[in-house]
């Protein structure tokens, strides 16, 4: 009661809301905040891909030229003769789709199984998955590489995407999602005599779309770009992802040609960008979607 006659005036008023909750001044302000700070988050890529189409002259000038005099696409035909970069970006796509596709899988069965099936450990089994969250991956590193190793799947995108099926974070993101679907929904579907797969492709995934869509982009984003794991397994040139080849290119010839890596990292930032701003919306309710209410 203290806090609530506080927040009144003596007059009994309501209280004042912030200035950018309401009035047309306080969206303005708020809308040119945010546009302001989305431009400086795209600064960087977008200096990227005019360096990319730059003449080598002013790759090098110092101050940087901001607007080139004219563009050229030499960098990216050095990119593709030095290179096999198209077979590296499909590595990439492949690597990533199946990441993707895969880990979604794993991650609704496995979080079905903590959030409705009743099982001796469960709860210090998801203890122990959420502690895994908190390790960095250099520590996975040794015996991953061990259990890759004798697996006999070094040097090929199966060591890529075996271990990258368990997705830890969107396991724990979708159990917390499933728990919040009423079980008055899995007991209609029993009554109807389905089991515990037709009520995760008839009542969970319909009913969680938003969530596991989140997770996809998710992990999406992260497979693409990831370079550590792709540098301990791959070896040889055709079977790198892109991250890695355009590392090798930078490596192997001490530093150079430039404008072919900033036309690699073109083509790998441009697309996810495009991608995010196609798929903001779906990533931001999959976040914050919390099921149907009871």
């Amino acid at each position: 009661m203290a806090a609530a006659e506080v927040a009144l005036d003596p007059l009994g008023a309501a209280p004042k809301r912030p200035f950018w909750s309401g009035g047309r001044l306080g969206r303005i302000l708020l809308g040119t905040a945010l546009v302001l700070t989305g431009v400086l988050m795209l600064l960087p890529v977008a200096w990227v891909v005019l360096e990319s189409v730059s003449p080598a002259n002013d790759q090098f000038s110092v101050p940087p030229v901001l607007f080139p005099h004219h563009l050229t696409l030499m960098s990216y035909r050095l990119l593709f003769s030095d290179l096999p970069f198209v077979a590296n970006i499909l590595n990439s796509v492949l690597v990533t789709t199946c990441v993707v596709v895969g880990a979604a899988t794993v991650s609704v069965l496995a979080a079905y199984a903590f959030a409705r099936l009743e099982f001796r450990g469960r709860e210090l089994i998801f203890t122990l998955f959420l502690a895994a969250l908190t390790l960095p991956s250099q520590v996975e590193a040794v015996p991953e590489f061990v259990v890759v190793k004798y697996l006999h799947l070094l040097n090929s995108q199966a060591s890529l995407i075996i271990p990258a099926l368990i997705q830890v974070l969107g396991i724990f993101l979708l159990r917390q999602h499933f728990r919040t679907i009423p079980r008055d929904l899995d007991d209609a579907a029993r009554m109807d005599g389905a089991g515990h797969l037709r009520i995760i492709r008839h009542v969970m995934v319909p009913l969680s779309w938003p969530a596991i869509s989140a997770v996809m982009i998710i992990t999406g984003q992260y497979i693409w770009n990831d370079f550590f794991w792709p540098n301990l397994f791959i070896n040889t040139q055709d079977r790198m992802t892109a991250p890695l080849a355009l590392y090798s290119l930078e490596a192997v010839q001490g530093g150079g040609p430039i404008g072919a890596i900033f036309a690699g990292l073109a083509v790998l930032c441009v697309p996810v960008v495009i991608a995010f701003i196609f798929l903001q919306r779906r990533l931001m309710e999959g976040i914050g979607y919390q099921g149907i209410s009871r």
